[in-house]
Order: structure tokens, then C-alpha cells, then sequence
């Protein structure tokens, strides 16, 4: 029996022949051996496998296993020689036990006396305590980190604020196409279908609609955030009393052709109380103070003068619906001028 070849020992093996299993993993014993050398050789796992405490018998005999299970898959009418076909089970095993030592233990270098590497188990308990381990250390490779999570949640926010601000035709075509409505992407053709139109005419929508969409996305949204973060440190600096705010929001405004003549605002003192009102007149280049906002006062009504001050600077600019001007007061400079006499001692 030990004149057969690879191929008549197993198919003798498949048939029951504990013998001839024997016989095929002895006979094949050297080229396992070489698989593990070339395995334990390698300069780059040595240190790794000395860690994990996997050794050449142990490689030699995780790829005899391989060889053995290759027995029942192997088909001799496939012209494909026994070794051929088991070489492949041979290194997967011993690749999975190299694996399953590395997922069993995780080493760490402690810089002791002998400098030595030191093996830790992951159900090692960590110093004093009893309910953590080891293993309450180790992230797993599918957890988000929470930037990414933060980032993720960011991006979503600012896409659907981006689409809210389409119209409504572009909103719903978007929505249909790109699967924010069922989760699933519609082809062009289907789309087009869909809302009745023409490949052409829905290329056209989709152009237009991904062009806003771009444009909110990349100039509006961070506008709008940038915006809101200086309101909101505005009003936080505005309750320190570090300085003063004026909001001013667009109420009305009267045009002669395409040109406007009058604008009138609303304003606000200090981010609260009621608000005023302000005209003010591009012909002429005057401001007429409507009513008075709490806070401010007939004789100094230093809010109002600083939104008039604003247009005097700005009254050939384009008319924003909302503006937020900023001062310090005559008591903030002696406050601030006290504190850096003070420092200066």
C-alpha cells in the first residue's frame, strides 16, 4: 500500500481505509513540515508567534488536521493532484490557529527588570476591581468612534436642511431618485417615468436640482450655521455685559421702479424687552426713529444710533432681512480700561 499514489491512497480513504489516511498524512508529512518552516521562518511573525505561544508543532499539526479534512472535498475526475487541492486547507488551518490564539490572548510590553513581553488573558481582572476585565479594553472593529457618529449625524442634518430649502419640484424629484423617500435609488429612466417626463426633461430637473443643491450646500448652510453660532455667542456675551447688541429685522420697505426709496425696520435692544422701529430714506439718506425699543432711551437711544449709523455706512448695499450690530458702551470701556490698570500695577 505504500506504492500508491496520493490519489489512490485517498480515494481508498474516502472509502473508509483508516490505514490509508494514516499513510496519506505520513507521505505528505513533508510537505506540512515545509509549510510550517516558511510559516515560523518569517522574520515579520516570529515575534508574533512567540507572543501567542504557537510553535512549529503545533503549525505541523493544525495543517495535518487541514490535509485530513481535504480527504472528503477531494474529486479525482477533476485531473487535479491530491496535494494541489489540500495545500490550501493545509495553510488555512494553520492560519486559523494562528488566529485563535491571537483572539484568546493580547499582549502588552511592560517595562519591568527584564523588559520581558508578558501574556494577558482577556478574562484577567483588571487591578482590584471584579466586574472589569481585560476585554472591557479592547474597541471592537465594528464600534463607530463618536466623531464619526458626530460627523455622520452632521452630514445628515446639514443634506436635509440643504433639500428643505429646494423647491418643491426639485425637492420631490431628489427625494424619489436618490431613495431619501423608500431607501432606494430609482434609475433615470424609472424617475422620468415616474413623474411623467422626458429622459431629456428629467436630465434637465436633475441638473438643476443637484446645481441648488450644491449651492446650499457648500455657501448657504455654512453661512447659515456661522450665523447662528455668532447670534448665539452674541447673546452669551450680551448677558455677560461685555458689550451690546442691536438686531434689526427687514418690516416693510416702498420702491419706485425697481429702485427702494424707504425701508423700515424693526429693532431689538439687547436681545430682549419690545421691539422699535426705524425708518430710513435712500433719497434723502436720513433715518427716523419710529418708536423707541425698551432699553433705549429719548436722550441717548444709543441702540438706535447704531443701526442708523449702519445704514449711513451701508445704504447702497443689497437690503438684508435681518442684521446683528454690535458696540461696547461707554461703561464697558472704563470696566475694561479699569482691568488693564489694574494688570498693569
Amino acid at each position: 500500500m505504500k506504492d500508491l499514489t496520493n490519489e489512490q491512497l485517498c480515494k481508498l480513504a474516502q472509502a473508509g481505509d483508516k490505514q490509508a489516511v494514516s499513510l496519506l498524512i505520513e507521505a505528505n508529512l513533508p510537505f506540512v513540515r515545509k509549510v510550517a518552516n516558511q510559516i515560523v521562518g518569517n522574520p515579520v511573525r516570529q515575534e508574533h508567534l512567540s507572543t501567542c505561544g504557537v510553535g512549529f508543532d503545533d503549525l505541523v499539526q493544525a495543517g495535518s488536521i487541514g490535509l485530513w479534512r481535504a480527504i472528503d472535498g477531494y474529486r479525482q475526475f477533476e485531473e487535479v493532484q491530491f496535494l494541489t487541492y489540500a495545500a490550501p486547507a493545509v495553510k488555512r488551518s494553520m492560519s486559523d490557529l494562528i488566529r485563535q490564539y491571537s483572539r484568546d490572548t493580547v499582549w502588552q510590553l511592560r517595562h519591568d527588570k527584564a523588559n520581558a513581553w508578558k501574556i494577558i488573558y482577556l478574562d484577567e481582572d483588571l487591578d482590584d476591581t471584579e466586574d472589569d476585565t481585560v476585554e472591557t479594553l479592547i474597541s471592537s472593529p465594528c464600534a463607530k468612534l463618536p466623531e464619526q457618529i458626530y460627523i455622520e449625524q452632521e452630514t445628515a442634518a446639514e443634506l436635509h436642511e440643504a433639500m428643505d430649502a429646494l423647491p418643491d419640484r426639485e425637492n420631490v424629484y431628489v427625494q424619489y431618485r436618490f431613495g431619501f423617500a423608500d431607501g432606494k435609488d430609482h434609475p433615470l429612466t424609472e424617475t422620468a417615468q415616474y413623474f411623467h417626463l422626458t429622459e431629456s426633461r428629467a436630465k434637465s430637473v436633475e441638473r438643476s436640482a443637484l446645481k441648488l443643491l450644491r449651492q446650499e450646500l457648500l455657501f448657504e448652510v455654512p453661512e447659515r450655521a456661522y450665523a447662528k453660532a455668532e447670534d448665539n455667542l452674541t447673546r452669551k456675551l450680551v448677558a455677560a455685559d461685555e458689550l451690546h447688541a442691536v438686531e434689526l429685522r427687514l418690516k416693510s420697505q416702498r420702491k419706485r421702479g425697481r429702485k427702494i426709496t424707504v425701508a423700515v425696520y424693526k429693532y431689538l435692544a439687547d436681545c430682549g424687552g419690545k421691539w422699535g422701529a426705524l425708518s430710513y430714506n435712500f433719497k434723502d439718506d436720513t433715518t427716523e426713529i419710529l418708536l423707541l425699543a425698551e432699553w433705549d432711551t429719548i436722550l441717548s437711544h444709543r441702540f438706535a444710533m447704531r443701526a442708523v449709523e449702519h445704514f449711513r455706512i451701508h445704504h447702497n448695499d443689497k437690503l438684508p432681512d435681518k442684521i446683528v450690530l454690535t458696540f461696547i458702551g461707554p461703561e464697558q470701556r472704563s470696566r475694561r480700561y479699569d482691568n488693564k490698570f489694574e494688570a498693569g500695577n
